[in-house]
């Protein structure tokens, strides 16, 4: 059995044809068009591609950023879509085509081939330029009603806090995304922390520095995974995982030097203190594998 993994991401459209042990048995990319009408026919073009090379695949899953409806609808900023039918437009009548917000697709992946297998309640967590969650609930992906859940990084935690994108104040990911880690950087470097500088160092350069005993480097990173910690504890309070499963640019790179002291802001601050939290094992593959498993996911379903 396999199925086609379509991932939609901000720079470049991947697609491939996963096997239901997770295994990539064929993986392209391009650069992501900018156009809908583009993207629908690069789209199009790599299904195309893929059952040329298996014509067995049993269905489409594609991941998307944004939100989207029941109907395979996809409303997203950045793309400038606006219930954009995206399931509708492809086409494809002979086979099932799911589609799904990419926090979501990303949960199930875990669920189907990651840390999360033989769990049943889980929160895939994000954190990079934003803060974002797919959510599983008794085994199932939760979208809300309106195809908006998830959307934690948006949840407001200060009200005089600083301003977001989204248009209000004091949002988690102001404080606590790999975008607040960077400011905050920057303001360090300003202030004169290390004198000896010729230039802001990159985060990476801070992590390494942290890692070597850097102490206002690890200050850094540890500021923000306590910022981190206090809205995780929030999430454990709000659905009570099993494990909430972390993904993402800071948090791949500082994991070893932040988990610890995550594990000891959720413990103090959650009312259940049983929640895992662990790093993701998909790797770059977890958009195209989330992708995947919606299709084993559906036909599992289907069969039960």
């Amino acid at each position: 059995m396999a199925a086609i993994g379509i991932d939609l991401g901000g720079t470049h459209l991947r697609w491939a044809i996963v096997d239901a042990q997770g295994e990539v048995l064929y993986h392209r990319r391009c650069e992501r068009p900018q156009a809908a009408s583009d993207v629908v026919v690069a789209m199009q073009d790599a299904i195309a591609e893929c059952r040329r090379q298996d014509p067995a695949a049993e269905g489409i899953g594609l991941a998307v950023p944004g939100i989207v409806t029941t109907d395979g609808a996809v409303t997203a900023n950045n793309l400038d879509w606006h219930r954009f039918p995206l399931q509708a437009s492809l086409a494809v009548r002979d086979l099932p085509v799911l589609v799904a917000n990419d926090m979501a697709a990303g949960a199930l992946g875990e669920l189907t081939f990651g840390r999360a297998r033989r769990m049943a309640n889980v929160i895939y967590l994000t954190v990079s330029t934003g803060i974002g969650a797919g959510i599983i609930i008794d085994g199932e992906v939760y979208r809300g009603a309106h195809g908006s859940a998830g959307e934690v990084g948006h949840t407001v935690i200060d009200l005089n806090g600083l301003l977001c994108g989204c248009g209000r104040r004091g949002c988690w990911e102001m404080i606590a995304s790999g975008t607040a880690h960077r400011r905050r950087i920057h303001e360090a470097y300003e202030a004169g922390t290390w004198p000896n500088l010729s230039e802001m160092p990159t985060p990476a350069e801070v992590t390494e520095r942290a890692r070597s005993g850097d102490k206002a480097a690890r200050a850094l990173v540890l500021r923000t995974a306590r910022y981190l910690g206090l809205g995780v504890a929030n999430l454990v309070n709000l659905y009570d995982p099993q494990a909430i499963i972390f993904t993402g640019g800071f948090a791949r790179s500082t994991w070893d030097l932040i988990r610890d002291y995550l594990e000891t802001e959720v413990r103090e601050q959650a009312l259940a203190t049983g929640a895992q939290l662990l790093l993701t094992s998909l790797g770059d593959d977890a958009g195209i594998l989330g992708a995947a498993s919606l299709v084993f996911h559906h036909l599992s379903r289907s069969a039960a």
